[in-house]
């Protein structure tokens, strides 16, 4: 960002307090109502429709690798602050870019161009003063709409006579990294007659980025990469698909055409690499590989034998009788609720007879349904965010999409996600409701999906991360177990009782089951692979003191254990049935299918039924999800 200029007096545009002068055509930087530092563009006039419509197709897209749009004022535009130089601003301070930092820089831009164009948006704007050098990574600042393109732009940076689009983006881009490797654009000297004869000033460029980088300058728009095939082209050199590509993996098809022939506009195949670069933007997915350090707790918090294990707790009084009844719409059964249950059941997904898997939400004092086949609905903690996605989004389109609505305000919007092969899958909301968090799964073949990792959206910002776990070894020996192994310990993701970082399941090399902790951004700091296999979405307790697991005896029963030390802390005799989680520190919640009926009941930690919580009509070969939140 350009530097700071103190402004005396200060003045306030619409609801922000601008704090200082970023650049002389009317940028600020200023201060949000919620303390937080954004940008500020003081329009010169106020946006006509087609900006207006411009703008908000941005806003809404929230492309990953730029500087998001956060709010838009009949006069004014906000975006996120980043903190850093321009790359202008570091080419002319410390000279020219090199190594990784080169390449690094290529992949970032790369990724964003690729995320607005699969969005159907151009930037149209490339420039090294759009590039900001943040300490997060490298971002592209979103275009700026209401000024007019300069003579200067024109010339330099994109062919003349070429309109704005995804190929003048591209080519663009190529000119900016050559800036960035020589320190002057590629057409500076006689420019006119340099782009026909594409003789590019390429300068010490070298190996695979400088071949790119020429295709991507190449006279005739329909002769360029698309910005897709482009980061494709810099991830398959630069080694960072080591942990986003299994070893023995089919490689990205060619991505040139044979001359003469029209190029597709998307590649036969996106890999994993391409799905998560532009799901996670450049700066944290591309840094070097994580090589985490896993923490196992001490020998002295190993399983406790058996016969020492201590009695369960003495249940809470628990209210049975004085129930409300709550139908669900479509017949789809009955939910029964009590004033002092510490817990409700928030939204859920049913299968129908005709196999269609249909979610509810709960609305008031009712439940209505909230979306179509395969849709998943949650809802924050504190019951302002809506979450819908689609986990078979295969079946519609090749990317998945996210709708948020903000039930305070009852603004919704959309972010677009994973695509093909990954899938996303157990959606759930951070105790502090402001993340949701998803597991995400890695489809190779037909008998080849493993984990991947997880995926954070901050609806608030629009962000989306996303945090691999799984690198090439841990898929060859993940994918080395058996079947039926594999298939009841794909990842799914949860969130630590402090919501500071995340939870999973993971299979030992003795072939059981384990629980490794992790930081939020998918650092191992602890496994306790003696507990066994975690059930339903609530793994914790209410106070996060315990933890419950199945598959740690040989009779059919569950155990708890001292979420901090590992220890055991008793048994929870179980019936034919599934654990769904806490209903409070002494009851648990157990769902049963019997015939086209699942019933959801409250149990004692002796395993004794309390009382029903509520009675669905689900297919007796189908999915019943089911989603519980605090009161």
């Amino acid at each position: 960002m350009p530097p700071v200029v103190p402004l005396e007096p200060r003045e306030r545009l619409g609801p922000y307090q601008l704090t200082g002068r970023l650049a002389a055509d009317r940028v600020f930087l200023a201060e949000s109502p919620t303390g937080e530092n954004v940008v500020v563009r003081r329009l010169a006039k106020p946006l006509d429709s087609r900006s207006r419509d411009a703008v908000a197709r941005i806003w809404e897209t929230a492309a990953v690798g730029t500087a998001h749009v956060l709010d838009v004022g009949r006069d004014y535009v906000v975006t996120e602050y980043v903190p850093g130089p321009t790359l202008e601003e570091e080419i002319a301070e410390r000279g020219p870019l090199t190594g990784t930092a080169l390449h690094r820089l290529a992949i970032a831009t790369a990724t964003a161009l690729a995320s607005l164009h699969r969005a159907a948006l151009h930037h149209g704007r490339v420039r090294p003063g759009k590039v900001i050098l943040g300490s997060d990574g490298p971002r592209l600042l979103n275009p700026d709409r209401t000024r007019t393109v300069t003579a200067f732009d024109e010339d330099v940076w994109r062919r003349p006579d070429e309109e704005e689009g995804p190929a003048a983006d591209v080519f663009a881009w190529a000119a900016v990294v050559v800036f960035a490797a020589t320190g002057a654009p590629p057409f500076d000297a006689d420019a006119d007659r340099r782009r026909s004869y594409g003789a590019a000033d390429l300068g010490p460029m070298t190996g695979p980025l400088r071949d790119l980088v020429a295709d991507c300058l190449a006279q005739e728009p329909e002769d360029r990469p698309t910005a897709e095939e482009a980061l494709l082209r810099l991830l398959g050199h630069s080694g960072t698909l080591d942990t986003a590509i299994p070893d023995g993996s089919t490689t990205p098809p060619a991505l040139l055409p044979e001359p003469g022939r029209q190029r597709s506009r998307l590649p036969v195949l996106i890999g994993g690499g391409l799905a998560l670069a532009l799901l996670a933007g450049a700066a944290g997915y591309f840094a070097t590989p994580r090589t985490p350090q896993t923490i196992t707790v001490a020998a002295s918090t190993a399983p406790t034998p058996a016969a020492t294990v201590p009695a369960a707790p003495a249940p809470a009084p628990l209210a049975t009788a004085g129930l409300t009844a709550i139908s669900l719409p479509d017949d789809a059964g009955t939910v029964f609720e009590h004033p002092d249950d510490p817990i409700r059941l928030t939204s859920l997904q049913l299968t129908t007879e005709t196999d269609q898997r249909i979610p509810y939400i709960r609305n008031g004092q009712e439940y209505v349904r909230s979306g179509g086949h395969y849709d998943l609905s949650v809802i924050s903690p504190d019951g302002r965010w809506l979450a819908t996605m689609n986990e078979f989004y295969l079946a519609r389109q090749n990317q998945m999409d996210v709708t948020f609505t903000d039930q305070k305000s009852g603004a919704t919007f959309t972010l677009p996600t994973v695509t093909s092969p990954i899938t996303a899958h157990y959606p759930i909301w951070s105790p502090d409701s402001r993340t949701l968090l998803v597991s995400l799964w890695f489809t190779e073949s037909g008998d080849k999906t493993y984990p991947r990792g997880f995926m954070k959206i901050d609806p608030a910002t629009r962000k989306t991360t996303v945090v691999e776990t799984f690198n090439a070894d841990d898929v060859a020996e993940f994918l080395s177990h058996p079947a039926d192994v594999r298939s009841t310990s794909m990842a799914a993701y949860a969130w630590t009782p402090d919501g500071q970082g995340v939870a999973s399941i993971y299979v030992t090399p003795e072939e059981g089951y384990g629980l490794r902790l992790l930081d939020s951004e998918g650092r191992v700091q602890r496994s306790m692979h003696w507990v066994g296999r975690v059930a339903g979405r609530d793994w914790f307790s209410p106070s996060g003191k315990l933890l419950l697991t199945s598959g740690c005896e040989k009779v059919l029963a569950s155990c708890m254990w001292d979420a901090s030390t590992g220890e055991r802390r008793g048994t929870v005799p179980a019936e034919k049935g599934g654990l769904l989680g806490w209903f409070d520190e002494t009851h648990l919640i157990v769902g049963r299918q019997d015939g086209d009926t699942y019933r959801v009941e409250v149990t004692d930690l002796a395993g004794k039924k309390v009382r029903m919580l509520a009675e669905l009509h689900s297919a007796e070969d189908g999915v019943t999800q089911l989603f519980f939140d605090p009161k």
